[in-house]
């Protein structure tokens, strides 16, 4: 039953319709009527529908009479849609109810049409299943691209955070490392002042003693001054209980008499001092006892004491070495400064300050000492640190007095990486390459150096392109350029001196950009430099 109208004969006739077939199925009979029922419902004339749908009169015909079953439920759809149009929309009860009866009527009338039917349905449903499916795929594959994103601005959100939580952790520990430095750097300076305080008050008391000694020698000599004979024991006797334990107290107690002008004091107190003190393997102390020993003049006392000294002593850097064996070269110990040289060529660390070994090198030479003084050039010119522009100097110029080979290769390591910034350095350089007549070394530094040098001291300059000149005049052009636009221009002798140069060198008219700047610039002598003995006008192109 539908909710349209009763089914009654009179009703089918008042239609048009005829009668259904009694030849019919009972399910297609019932389906036949029902959808009979939806037409009359729908106010449709059969030309009227055929003249709005595709579908032709004759099949329309057969659909109501029975005499066909539609395959698709679009004939269904249509009139149920017409009535809706209407005002009369049927429930969704009464639109299944009306689906089951057209399939039970196809199945009957139609078994292969019914199978394609419920195949296509199926078909239909699955496509549906499928763009559902699709749709559902869409929307996960959207939440997770979202849950990616969120997660992927979380990390980013995190990596941020821990990029600035290390940042400050890194602020942090610099600052950490930063105040445990100052810690250990105040703690240091403070055993320092501990320590200066100690040594000042042990240098009081040693003051104290002293003046104290002083002071009873002056009341013992006045109470009996008529005994002369005995003023070198008192002399003697005054510091005979002073405490001498180490080669350092020693030296402050004599420097302390010496400088108070009690030289007889000091004298009797360096006797004891060389045969009392404590030897020490410290080649400072040894060498302040000596330098002391030495002032005084008591030379007998400074033997004494080098040959107690020199045998136990260690020493591992060469400015040690050097001072010691200078204070016993000036002792007049060279017996047991040459026997000790050997030992100190052994002994000392070869990875000194350049400079230092350059002294050692220097104090050797004046001994005398060929052999250990060479092997010392030797491994100088193969290992020393060649950066420091002066401490290469220095070296250089030992070298070529003791084992000009050694200088030449030092030279060959240090032209590629001495530093060439300072102009006196340079200089000086130059100079010792010149007297080793190693040419080609000295162009290569002058073509390092000319770009880099830093041009302040005119008389420097004047000399440097008098040396650079002898090289290749070209360079020195092109130093004599950087000189003229940047040199000191106060002094006007060295000024006389850089545009003699010049003139020498062909230079006339960076000679008047010179003499230019000079004129232009203060002068605090009150004259024109380019007047004392260089007429700048005759430096020009008609000169």
């Amino acid at each position: 039953m539908t909710e349209l109208a009763p089914r009654q004969p009179a009703a089918c006739a008042a239609s048009g319709f005829r009668a259904l077939s009694a030849d019919l199925s009972p399910e297609v009979a019932t389906w036949a009527r029902e959808l009979r029922t939806i037409w009359t419902a729908a106010g449709m004339t059969i030309n009227r529908f055929a003249g709005r749908y595709p579908v032709d009169k004759g099949t329309l015909s057969r659909y109501l009479n029975g005499k066909r079953v539609p395959r698709d439920q679009w004939f269904l759809n249509t009139l149920l849609a017409i009535q809706a149009e209407q005002g009369k929309e049927v429930s969704q009860e009464v639109r299944d109810h009306l689906t089951e009866l057209h399939l039970e009527a196809l199945k009957v009338a139609h078994p292969h049409e019914y199978r394609v039917r419920v195949v296509s349905e199926e078909l239909e449903l699955a496509l549906v299943g499928q763009h559902e499916a699709e749709r559902y795929a869409r929307a996960l594959e959207e939440q997770l691209a979202e849950r990616i994103r969120q997660v992927e601005e979380l990390t980013d959100q995190h990596g941020r955070l821990r990029a600035a939580w290390d940042v400050d952790r890194a602020a942090m520990e610099a600052e950490k490392d930063r105040l445990e430095q100052e810690i250990a750097a105040l703690e240091h300076r403070l055993r320092q002042a501990q320590e200066r305080i100690a040594q000042t008050e042990h240098r009081c008391r040693q003051l104290e003693d002293i003046l104290s000694h002083l002071q009873d020698g002056q009341s013992g000599d006045t109470a009996d001054s008529t005994h002369s004979d005995t003023s070198a024991g008192g002399a003697a006797g005054s510091v005979s209980d002073l405490p001498l334990t180490t080669p350092e107290i020693a030296a402050e107690m004599l420097a302390a008499f010496r400088k108070a002008g009690a030289r007889p004091q000091a004298l009797a107190l360096a006797v004891r001092a060389v045969t009392e003190v404590s030897v020490t393997t410290d080649p400072g102390d040894v060498a302040r006892l000596l330098e002391e020993l030495r002032e005084l003049k008591a030379d007998d006392a400074a033997r004494t004491w080098a040959e107690r000294a020199v045998p136990v002593v260690r020493v591992t850097a060469p400015s040690e070495a050097a001072r010691l064996l200078a204070e016993l070269r000036q002792a007049r110990a060279q017996d047991l400064a040459l026997e000790w040289a050997p030992r100190i060529v052994a002994e000392v660390s070869l990875t000194s300050d350049t400079g230092d070994v350059a002294t050692l090198l220097e104090e050797l030479r004046r001994l005398g000492v060929q052999k250990p003084a060479w092997a010392l050039a030797e491994w100088a010119a193969r290992e020393v640190e060649v950066s420091n522009s002066w401490s290469v100097v220095r070296i250089l110029v030992e070298l070529r007095k003791l084992h000009p080979q050694s200088a030449l290769l030092l030279a060959e390591r240090a032209v590629p990486d001495v530093n060439v910034t300072d102009a006196f350095d340079l200089l000086q350089m130059l100079l010792e390459l010149r007297k080793l007549n190693a040419w080609a070394l000295a162009k290569a530094l002058a073509e390092r150096a000319i770009p880099v040098v830093r041009i302040s001291s005119t008389f420097y300059m004047a000399q440097m392109l008098q040396e650079v000149r002898r090289l290749d005049p070209q360079l020195a052009l092109a130093l004599a350029e950087r000189a003229v636009l940047a040199a000191e221009t106060s002094n006007p002798f060295d000024i006389v001196l850089l545009l003699e140069e010049l003139r020498g060198m062909g230079a006339h008219g960076l000679a008047e950009k010179l003499g230019q700047r000079t004129s232009r610039g203060a002068n605090p002598f009150g004259f024109d430099p380019t007047g004392v003995a260089v007429d700048v006008s005759g430096f020009g192109p008609h000169a």
